[in-house]
């Protein structure tokens, strides 16, 4: 996470955020599997562009125009993205983690999601990471 907010910093100017067009999944480099984008502007709502491989939900069409509403809750993807609008709201990267499960197990994530403005200074795409592990679930202890 602390390289993708490295990577936002790079491009963000004055007080300027960086623009759609400078932070591409490519530019995570090695990180791009664990990267997703999402197009706020989509009139039927929020949409992803793009989600790197590590993140695509098994039986969930993984590609462009895929609706937010629509991502599977659980799974590592739908727990992250669904904070969209915070970002938009705040203006700056938020970060989330916790205990959720992904694929059927328990995983404890961390993500980070950043605005990018269009050429007309407005947020328009949410850049998200994330990353995870597996826990193991302990009687006694919830895993939500």
């Amino acid at each position: 996470m602390l390289r993708m907010l490295d990577l936002w910093r790079r491009y963000h100017h004055d007080d300027r955020l960086p623009l759609t067009t400078a932070l591409t999944p490519a530019e995570a480099g090695t990180d791009a599997d664990h990267v997703y984008m999402i197009d706020i502007r989509n009139i039927a709502g929020p949409r992803f562009t793009y989600i790197g491989p590590a993140l695509q939900a098994p039986g969930w069409p993984a590609g462009s125009d895929a609706l937010v509403t629509d991502c599977p809750q659980n799974s590592v993807l739908g727990l992250t993205s669904s904070h969209w609008r915070e970002i938009v709201d705040r203006e700056v990267p938020v970060t989330r983690g916790g205990i959720g499960h992904n694929r059927g197990e328990a995983v404890l994530y961390r993500s980070i999601m950043v605005p990018l403005i269009d050429e007309t200074g407005r947020i328009a795409v949410i850049m998200g990471a994330a990353n995870w592990r597996s826990v193991e679930e302990q009687r006694g202890t919830p895993v939500e």
